[in-house]
């Protein structure tokens, strides 16, 4: 069995292959270490990704790269985007119908990047990442 044209080992299962390094091995016991953050919207408590989606993060890169003053807000469909990737796309339709204002979207988001910040800086403060005692859970809950 060869490589297509993608580099990608054709015809044989993923888990039958030896690499060199598993990223998702990797991931997985990093994952495993740290606790989600939890925020609280309209009454109801939601589990967000153990760290910041890198897609929010590559849409910071590319309006920097057009020129886009940081301070410029999103559009809705971009700020629907950034916080479906945090919060799953049914959790945030669920907000939504229960009364989320287009006001509160900039003030969402941003705080949820500033629980990204704060935990950043305090796993640089003391070497490492909140451990997952009494973590319930790592992806969006209901």
């Amino acid at each position: 069995m060869g490589d297509d044209t993608n580099g990608v080992t054709a015809g044989v299962p993923d888990d039958d292959i030896a690499v060199d390094y598993d990223f998702d091995e990797a991931w997985r016991e990093r994952k495993a270490a740290r606790v989600a953050p939890r925020i609280r919207i309209l009454g109801k408590v939601y589990t967000l990704p153990h760290s910041l989606p890198a897609k929010l993060i590559l849409f910071a890169v590319s309006a920097r790269k057009q020129g886009r003053p940081a301070e410029d807000q999103v559009n809705a469909e971009e700020a629907f985007d950034m916080l479906s990737a945090l919060l799953g796309e049914e959790n945030l339709v669920d907000i939504l119908n229960r009364g989320l204002e287009m006001d509160d979207l900039p003030d969402l988001l941003g705080n949820c990047q500033q629980v990204y910040q704060k935990r950043q800086e305090q796993s640089a403060g003391n070497g490492h990442a909140p451990s997952a005692a009494g973590a319930t859970a790592s992806t969006p809950s209901g």
